[in-house]
């Protein structure tokens, strides 16, 4: 049975609570606090892309690959959100 309650898992949970809570209270930050969560967020992604990596060649698996596919994919379609829910504002 695959676990659920990981240290990634709650990291998430409190990183969601605490941008709630900011955006609630204090309005003006909410950017601000995205703004550091991707400065965070980009290393980790790099550092596990490089584990994948190395275990993918000692192991002679494809996850790696399959992880940059699942990335681009994803970058695909956020900007297709982007493009459909942008405004041109006069």
């Amino acid at each position: 049975m695959k676990k659920y309650i990981t240290p990634i898992s709650i990291a998430m949970f409190l990183w969601g609570l605490i941008l709630i809570t900011i955006s609630e209270v204090y309005r003006d930050y909410t950017r601000y606090f995205l703004y550091l969560s991707i400065i965070i967020v980009i290393p980790l992604i790099i550092v596990n892309m490089i584990k994948q990596r190395k275990e993918d060649k000692i192991n002679n698996t494809k996850e790696f690959q399959a992880s940059i596919y699942r990335m681009l994919i994803m970058a695909v379609m956020l900007a297709v959100f982007f493009f459909m829910t942008k405004q041109y504002y006069v």
